[in-house]
């Protein structure tokens, strides 16, 4: 039986460019080595499994092999390379400092880097996890890392930089190795695969990569366990089996659901995923990234943030039309706070499903939100109406005026008309008798504001019609009635045009949200009505007499309050009262939800004066025993009968 070499070490890079995605560090110490520049101490620092003692194992051998080619890679054939590869060298000695950390082991080193090399021309010191140090073999360290021999280099690597002293940073050239990027990782994948003779995948060897975040040994290793599984073909499915991830197959089964407002469904995923061995956090995190790639790509500029294989980002751009970035912003916005807060659920598959219930019915949400109750100045939808709608005889429509008055009824009148016809599948229908101001409460809610021009007052257009002959017979066309036309259908008046105009292109099914979101404004205004002092003295008041406390209660009510515009001043006798109001937060939401004003302030004053009649003297000071007697004695007569009987004489302590 052959001895198996895992692949972190059987394909473990022997030259500077074979190291994967650390261009930027191989490049600098192919140039210092070039033009023999080389420093004397070197800290490699970075992530795991990202190349740090493969490029100091380079390094210390280029820098005692005999002949290198072209002055920065190994021949592989002198004897210090050779060496080398056997484990051998004598002038290359490696150090693990989370081992040998004391100021003994400290001491060992520099003892050995007083003896000139043997063979060669470098002694070359690698210490890794070099931050594992403790302080006094630091200390120790620093004047050997300083003022080395000319033939000793030192070559520290770590994954905590941070933990190392600045004296030893400041010693050093630093160099930071980068996580490897997922299409660097999937490309020697492809090399190690053609090496041994597999096939394997794009999507396998994608999820490889996206596992090992950024660590090529990580790679590696998992690359070896899917490898022994599957055979001589790596599938997608194996990587999933093996490493207990979720298939991606589900999260676009969800987001469809999402799309159709299929809640079944999508409970019925969720339970499909659950009985496969899956919790629901997994399920939670892996949506949130399923989501947040469908945001990504959205724009083509961001499009290069996607992971995936190309044959997977067609499916991800084609799902991403589909949805809106409000829906998606919200969906990753809920699934945030459900991941957050979900560790301390007790039920977490009922939390989990109330989150993806919220998701599903998101886009309802949004556009109940967007059709606004008609109180809502920032709210309202508007209906645009499209240039041919207009007649040519009329004048560029600008900015209308809000006052009913300088509406023209004829024109209200054409122009109400004129836009249900463009935007309804059925005809709006109309008043014979329309008044004037449900006329122009059609022409505001429904003509665009860019497009409105002010009119001037019917009352300041008489004068000069009675001068004028012309305008006289034109004048009953501003007060005769409209003529229905055969597109019009007359209506019952109770009716409101604003109102059919306002629920063409409603979404179905948010009738029953909008309902509730009218009356609840309704409501909240005609609470707003209500702030004035009575109504805060007695909502105060209520609140008081069934308090639990009792000193809260009688601090509020002694309090005396003044009602200025949204602020409540409340004059109490002390600081500690003031305090009292200040944490009394159920107070300010129970005053700010009856009264409906969510920025109503409450300002607590100290002022003694306003109280004449409460005492806040402090109780006396009793420093001696004797006053302590008289105290107790004073409150408590049968004290005094008790002391008398065991003869005690309480002004010396209670000595006889």
């Amino acid at each position: 039986m052959s001895k198996f070499v895992v692949s972190a070490r059987k394909y473990r890079p022997t030259a500077f460019d074979e190291v994967v995605g650390q261009m930027h560090v191989a490049k600098t110490l192919k140039n210092a080595l070039q033009t023999e520049q080389l420093a004397h101490a070197f800290l490699f620092c970075g992530p795991r499994g990202v190349g740090k003692t493969t490029c100091a194992r380079i390094l210390a051998k280029v820098i005692n092999c005999e002949n290198p080619k072209n002055k920065v890679d190994p021949c592989n054939e002198c004897s210090s390379c050779q060496s080398f590869n056997d484990n051998a060298s004598f002038n290359i000695i490696e150090l693990d400092a989370a081992s040998n950390n004391s100021v003994e082991h400290i001491r060992t080193l520099i003892e050995q880097v007083r003896f000139q090399p043997q063979q060669g021309t470098h002694k070359v010191f690698i210490i890794d996890e070099v931050h594992m140090l403790s302080s006094q073999a630091f200390n120790a360290f620093l004047k050997t890392l300083e003022e080395p021999p000319p033939y000793a280099i030192f070559i520290l690597a770590t994954t905590e930089k941070h933990k190392i002293i600045p004296t030893i940073l400041s010693r050093c050239q630093i160099f930071d190795f980068k996580r490897i990027q997922v299409a660097d990782v999937v490309k020697q994948l492809e090399h190690i695969c053609i090496q041994e003779g597999k096939t394997a995948d794009p999507e396998a060897l994608h999820l490889i990569g996206q596992k090992a975040d950024g660590a090529m040994r990580d790679a590696l290793s998992i690359f070896d366990k899917i490898a022994s599984a599957s055979g001589e073909h790596i599938t997608y499915k194996d990587v999933i089996a093996n490493l207990n991830i979720l298939d991606y197959e589900y999260y676009f089964k969800v987001v469809d659901a999402f799309l159709r407002e299929d809640l079944s469904d999508v409970l019925l995923i969720m339970d499909e995923i659950m009985r496969s061995g899956f919790e629901p956090d997994q399920l939670i995190q892996g949506l949130a990234d399923h989501m947040r790639d469908l945001l990504v790509c959205k724009d083509g500029r961001t499009l290069g943030l996607l992971d995936v294989s190309e044959s997977l980002k067609t499916r991800y751009q084609h799902q991403a039309a589909l949805t809106s970035k409000s829906v998606l912003l919200t969906g990753l916005d809920i699934l945030n706070q459900c991941d957050v807060t979900l560790p301390r659920s007790k039920n977490k598959r009922l939390y989990t499903e109330i989150a993806l219930s919220k998701i599903n019915f998101a886009n309802r949400a949004i556009e109940a939100n967007l059709m606004s109750p008609l109180g809502s100045a920032e709210k309202k939808t508007e209906i645009v109406i499209e240039s041919k709608s207009i007649p040519e005889s009329s004048a560029p429509i600008k900015k209308l005026e809000p006052t009913p008055a300088a509406v023209d009824p004829v024109q209200s009148q054409e122009l109400g008309s004129q836009v249900a016809q463009e935007h309804s599948p059925e005809t709006v229908t109309q008043s014979q008798n329309p008044k004037s101001e449900e006329a122009a409460d059609v022409i505001q809610n429904t003509v665009p504001a860019s497009q409105v021009v002010p009119q001037k007052p019917i009352e300041n257009q008489a004068r000069p019609i009675e001068n004028n002959q012309q305008n006289k017979e034109e004048a009953p066309a501003l007060t005769q009635e409209p003529t229905p036309t055969s597109e019009s259908i007359s209506s019952p008046k109770k009716e409101s045009v604003t109102d059919e105009l306002l629920s063409f292109g409603k979404p179905s099914g948010i009738d029953d949200i909008l309902a509730s979101v009218v009356q609840e404004e309704a409501q909240i205004e005609e609470l707003r009505k209500g702030l004035n002092q009575e109504t805060v003295q007695k909502i105060w008041s209520e609140y008081g007499s069934t308090h639990e406390s009792p000193s809260t209660k009688a601090m509020l009510e002694m309090a005396i309050l003044v009602l200025e515009g949204k602020t409540i001043h409340i004059t109490v006798p002390s600081n500690h009262y003031k305090n009292m109001v200040i944490e009394e937060d159920p107070l300010k939401e129970l005053l700010r939800t009856k009264l409906g004003t969510p920025d109503l302030m409450m300002k607590p004053i100290v002022d003694r004066s306003a109280f004449p009649d409460i005492s806040l003297e402090k109780p006396k000071v009793l420093m001696s025993a004797k006053e302590k007697y008289q105290y107790l004695g004073e409150k408590h007569p049968s004290l005094r009968t008790l002391v008398e009987k065991l003869e005690l004489r309480p002004d010396t302590g209670g000595e006889h």
